[in-house]
């Protein structure tokens, strides 16, 4: 009796996984939609800037780094 309450219990854990499955991949695909060419390009620029900051930033603070390091010797 023990074994088919386990199997009864993974064959709903199952069913309710894959219910859960379909209603999210249903709702994802109903809510996105492709870019537009503003919107890629709006988009692209603002990681572009983002990346160039983050760089930026890292190579301010190698700089600062050589020069505390220079200063110790």
């Amino acid at each position: 009796m023990s074994r088919n309450n386990n199997t009864e219990v993974s064959n709903s854990l199952i069913k309710i996984a894959s219910r859960y499955y379909t209603n999210s991949k249903r709702l994802l695909f109903k809510s996105t939609r492709k870019p537009t060419r503003k919107e890629l390009k709006i988009t692209s620029r603002i990681v572009a800037i983002g990346i160039l900051v983050v760089g930026f930033v890292g190579y301010i603070i190698d700089i600062i780094v050589q020069l505390t390091l220079q200063a110790i010797k």
